[in-house]
């Protein structure tokens, strides 16, 4: 009898927060399914015959069939399109044929839609905003930093000064830099704004905020209605104080206790954001205020998990088989 498929991970290879899901449905000997989606083309095959209502993947090196109609549960995680093109391809074709991919890949979360996702694909998208992210924040009473999206140099020079000259600049999406010849990220960074190089900010939006004296960096991982709040100790390692993922080596976390109106507020921002996961970032400055930084609707929490012995796995892992057992 071939194994009853209702629970789905999407993600790629080389995801190792997926890997802990993995590792946690397995324990259970829970059946799913882990879709690495740059296989799609290689080790996996489409099948839409809408003639026929069938919807269905093959994975031709596990011998798995996919029945994506009969799936109850899904893990979004971090899809990604990867292809060994023919060398005599043109640049045309091959984004020709990664538009293709892409759409297809459009075309499971949809017919996904009547199942439970973690976190809803457009859902995830529309949180990824972060100038939304920072309204929705301010409209539900969490402090913010000052802050400035312009590519007006005399606003940005007017709002450094107001700041004291003291400013960080931070990407307004992700800061990943992606390319066929460069790969890195653009961390957040203590900016000098004078009058040699305001203008340079003309072609482009700059996202300006002031440097706040904290003691240390939280991280919120939410999920559905339970929080599981660290500690991270940035301010012991220079390289880490305005931005702790720029530290060579481990920081040290540690699990805290959050007052009552931040728990609160996590979870009304999440409500309004429509998600049952997400990572919540804030400092902590002088006076012990938490100010919010942004939210991360699909965040890694593998390392939170492996530091903290927090169960966010087995958290994640019950929700999916819950909602796979029901009629959702």
């Amino acid at each position: 009898m071939k194994p009853k498929i209702e629970i789905l991970l999407i993600t790629n290879k080389t995801d190792v927060t997926t890997d802990f899901i993995v590792k946690s449905l397995s324990n259970r000997r829970i059946e799913f399914y882990r879709l690495n989606t740059e296989e799609i083309g290689i080790s996996v095959d489409v099948l839409f015959n809408f003639f026929q209502n069938t919807y269905k993947l093959f994975d031709k090196n596990l011998t798995v069939e996919v029945d994506l109609l009969k799936i109850k549960a899904v893990y979004f995680r971090r899809p990604e399109i990867r292809y060994q093109f023919d060398n005599s391809l043109t640049e045309g074709e091959v984004n020709f044929i990664k538009s293709e991919m892409l759409f297809t890949l459009e075309g499971v979360y949809k017919i996904l839609n009547n199942a439970y996702w973690l976190n809803n694909v457009y859902d995830i998208r529309n949180s990824e905003n972060k100038v939304f992210q920072m309204m929705l924040a301010k409209d539900i009473g969490l402090s913010i930093p000052n802050s400035l999206i312009t590519n007006d140099p005399t606003h940005a020079y007017n709002f450094y000064k107001r700041n004291n000259s003291s400013c960080i600049i931070k990407p307004i999406k992700s800061g990943l830099i992606e390319g066929e010849k460069e790969e890195g990220v653009i961390f957040t960074s203590h900016v000098i704004l004078n009058e040699e190089n305001i203008n340079r900010i003309e072609p482009c939006p700059v996202y300006l905020q002031n440097l706040i004296d904290k003691k240390g960096d939280i991280r919120v991982t939410v999920v559905e209605d339970e929080l599981f709040p660290a500690f991270i100790d940035s301010q012991v390692k220079k390289e880490a104080q305005i931005d702790w993922r720029r530290s060579a080596e481990p920081l040290t976390h540690s699990k805290i206790t959050l007052p009552d109106d931040i728990v609160t507020k996590c979870l009304l921002l999440t409500k309004k954001l429509k998600l049952n996961f997400a990572a919540i970032d804030f400092v902590v400055d002088s006076e012990n205020n938490f100010i919010f930084l942004e939210i991360n609707p699909n965040g890694q929490w593998a390392w939170i998990e492996k530091q903290l012995n927090y169960p966010i796995a087995e958290k994640i892992t019950t929700i999916l088989i819950e909602k796979s057992l029901n009629k959702y």
